[in-house]
């Protein structure tokens, strides 16, 4: 935690980027079981993206430059922010590197002009829902407290995470669409992905990131690890094709891409990576959809005929 023991914060403010899609509705329940009034950043807009172009490294990846302009948005608008410093989501694999350093660039940025709250969560040395117990002892609430609010805010993040999953019937074909959570679930980002596919009536579904653990494999990266999961444990008769979301810049979508292109290649499943990135062309990525989508079931059509 940044800083000496509190307790007697208010109300508390969190950006809506980044780590805060990895657990989805489940930092809000809990702060606000603990009697604080919470307060989140607006949802991603034009005025975020152009805001984060102004504030923001351009060489970070799109997730980053939307985290600082979220985090902009809310410094001032409660008595704390709320980062956590996430190392790992999934038990024998890590984090982003850059996620573990958010709490120390948001005290660089704006330490001085609001007080950073902040709490380390590794699923490699204990479950995040201690990291709640940990965190709620160092504001000075009481265990039983602490405890009710743990638990309804992991009830509630299940919640959630089942209201995002995308249901398909048994015998439906589908596209998998394999991005990091805080690019599925930002839905200025994703939208026009998702709004396309569904124009073209295409099936669609990703993988579940709620997962509390994979098979051992060789990517040890979280989100990352559990796309590979997913792709190991692909029907190839009924997933025609798999589209990777990637923001551009991103080091470690850049390195197993490559992998997945391979296990992909292995299965015969047609795979395609699409770059997201700031800018608002949505030209490009309409035709590079409309393309990758004709030419599979094209390609369906001819294997059908021999």
């Amino acid at each position: 935690m940044s800083g000496s023991k509190r307790t007697d914060y208010r109300s508390v403010a969190m950006p809506r980027a980044l780590w805060y899609h990895l657990y989805p509705g489940m930092w809000e329940v809990f702060f606000r079981s603990l009697g604080l009034s919470v307060v989140v950043s607006a949802k991603t807009d034009r005025a975020t993206v152009e805001r984060a172009a102004l504030i923001s490294e351009p060489e970070h990846c799109l997730p980053l430059k939307l985290h600082d302009a979220h985090l902009h948005g809310v410094v001032g608008a409660a008595d704390v922010v709320f980062i956590p410093r996430v190392l790992s989501t999934l038990t024998e694999h890590i984090a982003c590197p850059k996620l573990g350093s958010l709490p120390d660039c948001a005290v660089a940025q704006f330490g001085d002009e609001t007080p950073i709250l902040t709490i380390d969560i590794d699923e490699n040395k204990r479950s995040v829902h201690r990291s709640m117990l940990e965190l709620g002892s160092e504001l000075g609430f009481r265990r039983n407290a602490t405890r009710a609010a743990a638990a309804a805010a992991l009830s509630a993040m299940k919640t959630e995470r089942n209201g995002l999953k995308t249901c398909i019937d048994r015998e439906d074909d589908y596209f998998l669409i394999l991005a990091h959570p805080y690019i599925l679930h930002d839905a200025y980002v994703s939208a026009p992905v998702f709004g396309k596919l569904d124009a073209m009536n295409v099936k669609w579904l990703f993988p579940d990131y709620g997962c509390e653990s994979i098979e051992s494999g060789p990517i040890k990266w979280d989100a990352c690890g559990i796309m590979h999961d997913a792709l190991l444990r692909l029907d190839a008769g009924r997933c025609v094709g798999v589209i990777h979301l990637s923001a551009f810049n991103c080091g470690c979508d850049s390195i197993v891409m490559e992998v997945f292109r391979g296990l992909l290649w292995e299965k015969n499943i047609p795979y395609m990576t699409l770059v997201i990135d700031e800018h608002e062309g949505r030209a490009g990525l309409d035709t590079r959809l409309e393309a990758f989508v004709d030419s599979i079931g094209w390609r369906n059509t001819l294997d059908n005929a021999v």
